[in-house]
């Protein structure tokens, strides 16, 4: 069998150990749910560094956007009770949470293309690694 596999991907044509395109076909995914550091790691060992640093950016992104949503809500209910505040709060808090809510789309949809690139990525590893006369996959949950 063959130590690297050269095949074309939507990424380009690659070129992957075997060990490498297996990752990328089948645990990939769940190393990056697990920790985004070693994801992004074993991608740049793998050459592909770009695409995971990527994912982590938008991650991260998502992440920011969700606590200045938490706080953008705790100094809303801080205005609650405070008639004569609430007015010149909600006028600084409205456009925030707008900005946010702009911000969190343009995260989703980028993280949606970029999972989309991984997801194709993986489908060509796949592709490529069944090539192989005799391939198995491994099973699911080793």
């Amino acid at each position: 069998m063959p130590t690297k596999l050269e095949f074309q991907t939507p990424e380009g044509r690659l070129s992957l150990s075997i060990f490498d395109a297996q990752f990328m076909a089948y645990d990939a995914g769940e190393l990056a749910y697990r920790s985004t550091r070693d994801f992004v790691a074993r991608m740049q060992s793998m050459g592909l560094g770009e695409l995971a640093e990527a994912y982590a950016r938008l991650l991260a992104q998502n992440k920011v956007s969700v606590m200045e949503l938490h706080e953008a809500r705790e100094d809303a209910q801080a205005c609650i009770g405070r008639d004569a505040e609430c007015a010149v709060i909600a006028e600084g808090i409205m456009p925030r949470v707008e900005r946010i809510r702009e911000t969190i789309a343009q995260t989703q949809v980028d993280m949606r293309a970029n999972v989309e690139r991984l997801a194709a990525l993986s489908a060509a590893c796949d592709h490529a690694l069944r090539q192989i006369p005799g391939y198995r996959p491994p099973v699911c949950g080793s």
